[in-house]
């Protein structure tokens, strides 16, 4: 029986998870503590229909045809026409606004984005570095210029890569997540597992790192990415639990500025994993995904993707049944993040899935969200100048099963309430080297004895980027 139970427990996959309705509540609080400023600009920034925008062009046109001097109507007016496509009149209007105000930072900008979309690379980046040396230069225009020069530097070099591996080691109390008593009850009737099948604590040593690479296609900021993630960890004493795992992701990363979405991103994406579980293949995945990433007002930013897999389970002697779990897995996840100052950010996160499966008590959905925030603060150490940073986050998901499984209950389904908190430091040892400590305590509470457990732990890490 226990040897059952166990592969029970361990075929069911750690999820990263955040509570729902803490995700609502705190994208409201997020909103609302926008800047009214940001507010109103985006709001007027809605777009309207071709023929409204081509009505308000020809009105304008009369108006600065009248009054030439007319500055306000005459920048209207550009952008207008830059919102129709109509680039070459937004062009002669802006460098004619020019002769009557010259050295104006936000003029410069908008020329240099112009000349940008039409691809003149070295006229537009002729009016943004004029931009930026024009003097008391906007914070925001000075972001956009900077931006823009980035990726007219890509342009140059086209392609990029950028790594990271992370070592260390971690402590558990229940590292096979298994309950904490013998005492269970199945059936009606109350059952002592094995001792194998009860909570343990163990030790793992890890290696985890992603590479990211990315090319620009030279169409307006458009780039190819791809992005390769790996995790190996090997434990102590519970052997059964060492696992190697691999995914490689990519596709193109699209430029939504064309359609008048500044700093925003669409990546469309393939993707393959693996994972190898006690040495022996035990998963492996094939899906897509879409992710959406935007700075919705200037201290405000949006990370959100969809993902599908097709997933195949290898039954194997230590886990004979995990096969009848192949199914698809749909999986939603956003992080909304809110940068209150320079050293403190607040972010909130959802996380919601839904997994397939051939038998309807391993098939479920869940929803979950959280909240966290990151610290940054000068070091401490005189010998260490960077400045370090302490992230917490607390978190809860709920999860609900697809039928009563008939091994536990064959009447009830099983349902779980799991909730975190976390705590990280992040010390900053140079540029590229960073030492970390992290602690958790993880707690799930389910209807069905088998899903109940606690787990406490501690890592130590060591992160080098390339």
């Amino acid at each position: 029986m226990s040897c059952l139970i166990c592969d029970k427990q361990l075929g069911r996959p750690e999820r990263l998870t955040r509570l729902f309705g803490a995700l609502l509540i705190a994208f409201l609080i997020l909103i609302a503590a926008a800047p009214a400023s940001a507010q109103t600009t985006n709001a007027s920034s809605v777009p309207q229909a071709p023929e409204a925008l081509a009505a308000r062009q020809a009105s304008l046109l009369q108006v600065m045809l009248a009054t030439p001097e007319d500055l306000d109507t005459a920048f209207e007016y550009a952008m207008v026409s830059s919102l129709l496509g109509d680039y070459e009149a937004a062009v002669s209007t802006l460098e004619r606004m020019l002769i009557y105000a010259p050295g104006v930072p936000r003029i410069q900008l908008e020329l240099g984005v112009l000349y940008f979309r039409l691809g003149s690379i070295e006229t537009s980046r002729y009016y943004f570095q004029e931009a930026l040396n024009a003097p008391n230069v906007p914070k925001e225009v000075e972001a956009r210029v900077h931006a823009y020069m980035e990726t007219l530097s890509k342009q140059e070099d086209p392609a990029s890569f950028r790594a990271s591996v992370v070592t260390g080691v971690r402590y558990q109390t229940n590292a096979n997540a298994a309950p904490g008593s013998r005492r269970v009850d199945l059936n009606g009737g109350t059952f002592l597992l094995d001792d194998t099948a009860t909570g343990k604590a163990d030790v793992n040593a890890f290696l985890a790192g992603r590479a990211h690479g990315s090319y620009d296609l030279g169409l307006q900021g458009d780039l190819f990415e791809t992005d390769f993630v790996f995790y190996g960890a090997r434990y102590a004493d519970i052997v059964r639990l060492d696992t190697a795992l691999a995914e490689l992701t990519l596709g193109p990363s699209l430029n939504l500025e064309r359609f008048n979405l500044d700093d925003t991103r669409l990546g469309l994406y393939a993707i393959a994993s693996g994972i190898r579980l006690n040495h022996a293949n035990y998963n492996g995945a094939l899906g897509f995904g879409a992710r959406l990433v935007s700075q919705i007002f200037p201290t405000v930013f949006i990370d959100s993707k969809i993902e599908y897999r097709r997933r195949w389970y290898n039954d194997t002697a230590e886990y004979p049944t995990v096969s009848d779990r192949n199914g698809s897995f749909l999986r939603l996840a956003t992080t909304i993040s809110r940068k209150v100052s320079q050293t403190i950010t607040l972010r909130t996160l959802i996380l919601a899935d839904f997994e397939e499966t051939k038998q309807v008590w391993t098939q479920s959905w869940e929803a979950g969200g959280g909240i966290g925030g990151t610290i940054q603060f000068a070091s401490p150490i005189e010998q260490l100048q960077h400045p370090w940073s302490l992230d917490l986050e607390a978190g809860y998901i709920y999860r609900e099963y697809q039928g009563p499984d008939p091994f536990v209950d064959p009447t009830v389904s099983q349902f779980d309430h799991e909730g975190w908190m976390r705590a990280g430091l992040s010390v900053p040892l140079r540029n590229d080297l960073a030492l970390g400590f992290t602690g958790e305590f993880r707690r799930q509470y389910s209807n069905y004895d088998l899903g109940t457990y606690s787990n406490a732990s501690a890592l130590v890490s060591l992160t080098k980027a390339f």
